[in-house]
């Protein structure tokens, strides 16, 4: 003990100037964590109001943005694309809970119209009846990929007076934009892409005109023209398989044969016809259409089924 009793009075004060500097550290970095800290909580409630929109503002009803990446491809989203494009879904959601309706019709792009909805009628009955039962619902909107979003809408019981048991509607809206205005494809319609591609191959003429693309298919319109002397047919039908769309990586994707009636794939000689095929094609923004394949045309469909004759040709058209 008197050792360093000793050793204390001959270096007190070293020993003071170090414990001086070890209080002065602690206490810097206590302080440096606070303000670090309450920059992060600014930083998170920033972000947090940045991402959150409001739908209705009697109600203080709100649109929650969950994420500033895409959900299908994690790719972050500007600040400047998620106002564009989330303010226009809140426009549409506003002037639908308020029963604008036309005005919200009117947000719809031309070929959302045409494929979807053909008159503020057809919008009410089949789109706006079915999604907002009462005005009182809320939503959450999310990126899904790209231009697309998934809307969650959420009836409030107190108002419907019943339970949903859980269940939440669901959309993908797509925001596109046309001549510097934002319009929109809603009911999981994503869009249109125009193609405008002609093949012709043993005097059958066949025109890509364009391809409409659904959360869970792909709807490919074509023209196509018999020249030949004899009636044809596109298919069978015998194999669901044998007209289908190809990506990029081979895989081949068959079409919704069981909705095709026979009739539209017959044609007599000189006759032309415009008719729309729905291919079991999941809406993905990394898969690649190459080709569209016919894999089982008969070029003589009498003589096939007068005298049984068999075989069938391909028809391959580039996309």
């Amino acid at each position: 003990m008197n050792n360093l009793r000793r050793l204390y009075n001959q270096n007190r004060k070293g020993i003071w100037w170090v414990i001086i500097i070890i209080a002065f550290f602690l206490i810097i970095l206590q302080v440096t964590n606070y303000f670090v800290g309450k920059a992060n909580k600014e930083k998170i409630e920033e972000n947090e109001t940045n991402n959150t929109i409001n739908v209705n503002s009697e109600s203080n009803e709100q649109v929650q943005i969950n994420t500033d990446k895409s959900v299908l491809t994690g790719e972050g989203l500007s600040k400047t694309k998620l106002n564009n494009e989330v303010g226009t879904i809140k426009q549409f959601l506003e002037n639908c809970k308020n029963q604008k309706l036309e005005e919200a019709y009117n947000m719809l792009t031309d070929e959302c119209k045409e494929e979807m909805y053909a008159s503020v009628k057809d919008f009410r009955e089949f789109y706006y009846e079915n999604v907002f039962e009462s005005e009182r619902v809320s939503f959450e909107v999310e990126n899904w990929n790209r231009d697309t979003y998934k809307v969650d809408i959420i009836p409030d019981m107190l108002s419907t007076g019943k339970s949903n048991n859980g269940i939440v509607k669901q959309d993908y809206i797509t925001v596109k934009k046309v001549n510097d205005e934002y319009r929109l494809n809603i009911n999981n319609y994503i869009g249109r892409r125009e193609i405008n591609k002609t093949k012709e191959e043993k005097d059958i003429v066949i025109t890509l005109n364009y391809a409409d693309t659904y959360m869970e298919y792909e709807s490919y319109n074509i023209t196509v023209k018999n020249k030949r002397q004899e009636n044809i047919a596109l298919d069978n039908l015998y194999n669901e398989k044998t007209m289908y769309i190809e990506d990029k990586n081979d895989v081949k994707y068959p079409a919704y044969t069981h909705e095709i009636p026979k009739e539209l794939l017959i044609l007599d000689k000189g006759v032309e016809r415009t008719i729309d095929i729905k291919y079991y094609s999941r809406y993905s923004s990394t898969k690649d259409i190459k080709n569209l394949v016919f894999s089982g045309v008969i070029l003589d469909y009498d003589g096939h089924i007068n005298r049984g004759v068999v075989g069938a040709e391909v028809i391959k058209i580039k996309i």
